[in-house]
């Protein structure tokens, strides 16, 4: 990898904390399509001291996406609490899967077990837009209560 002299262009990976590593396993396979590349655990003191605590134990998964990792992290150590955040929230940030159709992504949803939050849209002008119109959005959470997202981008929303 090259070093850019623009700042930090590249994701690696986004990591999820979830309260139970195989079940999250099991979710994200079935989800991507994709099997987890590694399972392991680290812990430890030095490990804490990147994350400001004092001790930690995490288990976690690699999965590789086409374009990005997910690190998914069950917390043993510490002792994890639950978040409550919306989309709505400050600091709330949710994963969002490229499709080519929104409407085949939602019925695939559904026969792995979800539904999505809401009614998938396309946007239009009455979204107050400039453009993109025809961009279809779906939300949906994992079973932690993760927010993510599909989208089947067009104009400014496509990836150049």
């Amino acid at each position: 990898m090259t070093e850019s002299t623009t700042g930090f262009s590249v994701i690696n990976h986004i990591g999820i904390t979830v309260s139970n590593l195989e079940n999250s396993i099991i979710f994200y396979e079935a989800l991507t399509g994709k099997k987890i590349a590694n399972k392991d655990e680290i812990g430890g003191k030095r490990m804490a001291e990147t994350q400001g605590l004092d001790d930690t134990l995490i288990k976690f998964a690699n999965l590789h996406l086409d374009n990005v990792n997910i690190d998914i992290l069950e917390y043993v150590e510490p002792k994890p609490s639950k978040a409550h955040y919306s989309n709505g929230q400050i600091s709330a940030m949710h994963m969002c899967f490229e499709v080519d159709d929104i409407d085949a992504a939602v019925a695939r949803l559904k026969t792995i077990g979800v539904n999505p939050d809401g009614k998938p849209i396309f946007f239009e002008t009455q979204d107050g837009l400039k453009s993109g119109f025809g961009t279809g959005v779906a939300y949906f959470t994992d079973p932690d209560g993760t927010n993510l997202e599909l989208i089947a981008p067009k104009g400014p929303f496509t990836r150049g």
